[in-house]
C-alpha cells in the first residue's frame, strides 16, 4: 500500500474500505467537489463535534454525536500537516483504519467510520465512557482475585480474537483498556490501535520496536523480531499490576529494563507481605505470561484454559488497600505530567490548527473532577516518596528513588517551561472554570 500522496484525496485511502456516504446532502456535496474537498467529506456533515477528550502528537480525540443516529462517538482527527512527509506515520494511519474495519468483537472498541478534508483525516469509533481500567478499580468498595479473573477474561478473549485475525495489538497497557459505561456490569474493550500489525502468517514477525516501556516484550527491544506473543507478555504486566496495585518494573531504559527482567530467575518477584493474600494459581498464571522465551509463551487461548481462569474457588480477600496505595499515586502522578504534556500538544496543534473549528483549547481537555491544583500535583509527587511507599521491597526501593527522582527532576523542567500555563490551569480551577 503506497504512502505517497499528492492530492488533498490521498491515493493510499483507496485500498482501505470506505463506509457508505451519509445519504443525502446532494448539495453540499455538489459544493464540496467545487471546493476541492474529498468526496468523503460529506460525512462530516452528520457529526455534531463536542468536548475534547484528550490530544495526542498528530491531533485530538472529540465527543461528537452523530445526527442519523443520535449516537455519541468519539473521533480522533489527525492534522495532515503533521504527517506530511513522514510515510512511516501516514502508513500506520492506513493499517490502523484497514485493522479497526476487520475486527468485530465485543471487546474490541468499535470502528464506525471514517472520512477526510483537505486538512485532516477523521476516524469514528465507539465512545466509551465508563473510564480506565485502573480509574474504575480505584473507585470500587472491594477487588477481589474474583473481580480480578473477569477482567483478565474480557482480555484474553479480545486478544484470542485479534490473534485469530492474524494482528498483533503491540501496545496492550491500562490506559488502553476501557470500560464501555459507568454501569457495574459493564463491559471492557480494548482500544487504540494506533501501532498494531497485521501479519502475513500466524508465525510472522515483526522487526521494528513499539510499545510502551514497562508494558513492552522484552523480544520486541531487540532486533530478533516479534510476534503475537509479545500481547501476552503484557496482558502478564497488567495482571501483576492489578493485583498488588504497583508496576513490575520499573527500569526507565531499555538496558534497564532488559536487565530487570532477564538478571533473576523469574522476570517478575513476589514481595511479601503484599502478594501474602494472592494465590499461588495467579502467581503462576503471571509467570507463564511472562515467560522470557516468547516461543514457549502460552497462548490466550491456552490461558484461557489455565487453572486460575478456570477455578470454581478463588480466593476472596478483599486486595483493595494494597491496589489502592500504588494505584492512587500512579494515577495522581501522571496527572500531573499530563497537565504539562496537553498544554505543550495543545500549543503546538493550536499553531497547526490556526482558527481551525476542531482546535482544541485548554477548557476543552478534562483535567479529572478530583480538581488537580498545583498543590495537589505537589501532593502527588510526594506520594510517591519512598518514605511513604512501605508497599516496596528494599530493592525496588533503591530503583524507585532513582525513577522518582528523575522523574520529579523532568516535571519541574517541564513546569518551569510552562510556567504560565500551568498557572493559568489552577487559576480557571479555582474559579470553577475546569
Amino acid at each position: 500500500m503506497s504512502t505517497h500522496h499528492s492530492s488533498h484525496e490521498t491515493k493510499s485511502s483507496s485500498s482501505v474500505h470506505q463506509p457508505d456516504a451519509v445519504e443525502g446532502h446532494k448539495v453540499a456535496k455538489f459544493f464540496n467537489k467545487l471546493s476541492g474537498q474529498p468526496s468523503s467529506y460529506i460525512n462530516k456533515s452528520d457529526y455534531v463535534f463536542g468536548k475534547t477528550l484528550g490530544a495526542g502528537s498528530f491531533g485530538v480525540v472529540r465527543q461528537a454525536k452523530k445526527l442519523s443516529t443520535d449516537e455519541n462517538v468519539a473521533v480522533k482527527i489527525i492534522l495532515k500537516k503533521a504527517l506530511k512527509g513522514n510515510d512511516v506515520q501516514l502508513q500506520m494511519l492506513y493499517d490502523e483504519l484497514s485493522i479497526l474495519q476487520r475486527l468485530h468483537h465485543p471487546n474490541i472498541v468499535q470502528f464506525k467510520d471514517w472520512f477526510e478534508s483537505k486538512e485532516k483525516f477523521y476516524i469514528v469509533t465507539q465512545l466509551a465512557t465508563g473510564g480506565e481500567l485502573f480509574d474504575r478499580i480505584l473507585k470500587r468498595g472491594k477487588f477481589t482475585e474474583v473481580d480480578a479473573v473477569k477482567i483478565i477474561i474480557q482480555m484474553l478473549k479480545a486478544i484470542e480474537y485479534i490473534h485469530s485475525q492474524n494482528i498483533v495489538h503491540r501496545d496492550l497497557k491500562p490506559e488502553n483498556v476501557l470500560y464501555i459505561d459507568p454501569s457495574d456490569d459493564s463491559q471492557l474493550v480494548i482500544a487504540d490501535f494506533g501501532i498494531a500489525k497485521e501479519l502475513k502468517d500466524g508465525d510472522d514477525l515483526i522487526f521494528k520496536a513499539a510499545g510502551s516501556l514497562g508494558y513492552v516484550a522484552p523480544e520486541v527491544l531487540t532486533t530478533n523480531g516479534h510476534g503475537k506473543p509479545c500481547d501476552i507478555w503484557s496482558l502478564g504486566v497488567i495482571t501483576y499490576t492489578l493485583l498488588c496495585g504497583y508496576s513490575a518494573f520499573i527500569a526507565e531504559t531499555v538496558e534497564g529494563f532488559l536487565e530487570e527482567c532477564t538478571s533473576n530467575i523469574y522476570p517478575v518477584k513476589f514481595h511479601e507481605p503484599y502478594w501474602n493474600n494472592v494465590s499461588r494459581e495467579a502467581k503462576e498464571f503471571i509467570l507463564k505470561a511472562l515467560t522470557l522465551n516468547p516461543d514457549e509463551r502460552p497462548t490466550a487461548t491456552e490461558l484461557l484454559n489455565d487453572p486460575w481462569i478456570k477455578s470454581k474457588s478463588l480466593q476472596t480477600h478483599d486486595l483493595l488497600p494494597d491496589v489502592k496505595k500504588g494505584f492512587d499515586a500512579r494515577k495522581k502522578f501522571r496527572e500531573a505530567v499530563e497537565i504539562v504534556k496537553l498544554n505543550n500538544r495543545i500549543e503546538k496543534l493550536r499553531k497547526l490548527y490556526c482558527s481551525d473549528v476542531d482546535a482544541p483549547t485548554e477548557t476543552d481537555i478534562e483535567i479529572n473532577s478530583s480538581k488537580t491544583t498545583l498543590t495537589s500535583l505537589t501532593s502527588s509527587l510526594n506520594s510517591l516518596n519512598l518514605k511513604n511507599n512501605s508497599y516496596l521491597s528494599p530493592e525496588q526501593r533503591d530503583l524507585k528513588s532513582a525513577v522518582t527522582q528523575n522523574a520529579f527532576a523532568q516535571l519541574v523542567k517541564a513546569a518551569a517551561n510552562n510556567k504560565e500555563k500551568v498557572l493559568h490551569y489552577q487559576e480557571e480551577e479555582d474559579k470553577g472554570n475546569v
